[in-house]
């Protein structure tokens, strides 16, 4: 399937301005996000709320004065019309809205060929839900704790990146890689920690990353196994979140929290859940609470 470009269009007179952090969250787990567009009569004082969301989110504000019941609603589903029609970059829509008038939109969307997701809450009429490809409650919608990029220190950040990649094809290409990084977190760099080039920071990277295939415009790389040696402790902790789409989560122990990927579960992931306690292994710097290299450290070989 090719990669999902959403177009998320919100009825703003209908969704919660406090859910949509969350709801671009939700969605980013599914696909790119190339359009953002919350409708309502920006006039009323009624939508003041959505002003600094708006702008923290990066989010175009659609203005419709209330000219007639459902106005906002009718400019949301001309737009739709003519993005299915007109922008060849989008193949999937994102409707964030309990109002069942909606399930025409999402049938003509469907119909057109292209994904067609919907986020609301449990009240939402079934012949909306029924014609979405994914309807998601808001009730389900959790918070992260922070971006992966500014939660993890940059060599978990590399790891996430590169599994993701690997999932398609391994050795992994540079270059997909760093598009996956820049889809795990926008603000990455490889200027941040020093380095010109995202090849020149992997390369540092000696002790995680093998350069496999290199030349003048290419480059291939695998991840090296990790060594689990005396230096690493066993530890126990929680399962404080685990993000099975992205295949990641934290465990919280008495001495912080520490990220794990999906490869280093020992146990079945479908019993994987938040509150379940868990033995686990981890370099632990002695003298220290833990690894200072890394904002988050990582753990390893997880059981129950």
């Amino acid at each position: 399937m090719n990669k999902l470009n959403f177009a998320v269009l919100v009825d703003g007179e209908n969704a919660s301005y406090n859910d949509y952090p969350l709801i671009l969250e939700e969605v980013e787990k599914h696909g790119l996000v190339a359009i953002k567009w919350v409708y309502a009569d920006w006039t009323s004082p009624r939508q003041s709320g959505w002003k600094d969301v708006l702008h923290n989110t990066a989010t175009s504000p659609k203005q419709q004065f209330h000219y007639g019941k459902d106005a906002a609603d009718h400019a949301l589903v001309m737009d739709a019309i003519e993005l299915i029609n007109k922008n060849t970059r989008i193949n999937a829509v994102c409707i964030v809205s309990s109002d069942g008038g909606f399930y025409s939109l999402a049938q003509r969307i469907r119909e057109h060929g292209l994904h067609v997701m919907a986020i609301g809450q449990e009240k939402t009429p079934d012949r909306f839900r029924k014609a979405c490809h994914n309807f998601v409650y808001t009730t389900n919608l959790s918070a992260s704790d922070t971006s992966i990029g500014q939660e993890l220190g940059v060599d978990t950040l590399l790891i996430a990146a590169y599994k993701k990649c690997a999932q398609t094809n391994e050795p992994v290409y540079l270059g997909d890689m760093g598009k996956m990084l820049k889809t795990l977190d926008s603000s990455f760099d490889p200027r941040t920690y020093q380095f010109m080039t995202l090849k020149k920071l992997i390369k540092d990277k000696d002790d995680i990353f093998t350069i496999v295939d290199e030349q003048i415009d290419r480059c291939f790389i695998k991840l090296k196994q990790k060594e689990i040696t005396s230096d690493y402790k066993l530890l126990k902790g929680k399962i404080r979140k685990w993000d099975s789409l992205r295949e990641f989560g934290f465990i919280e122990t008495e001495i912080g929290d520490f990220h794990f990927n999906a490869e280093e579960i020992q146990i079945n992931e479908k019993h994987v859940r938040k509150g379940l306690k868990v033995n686990f292994k981890a370099l632990v710097k002695i003298g220290t609470d833990k690894n200072s290299n890394e904002k988050c450290p990582s753990a390893y070989h997880i059981e129950v």
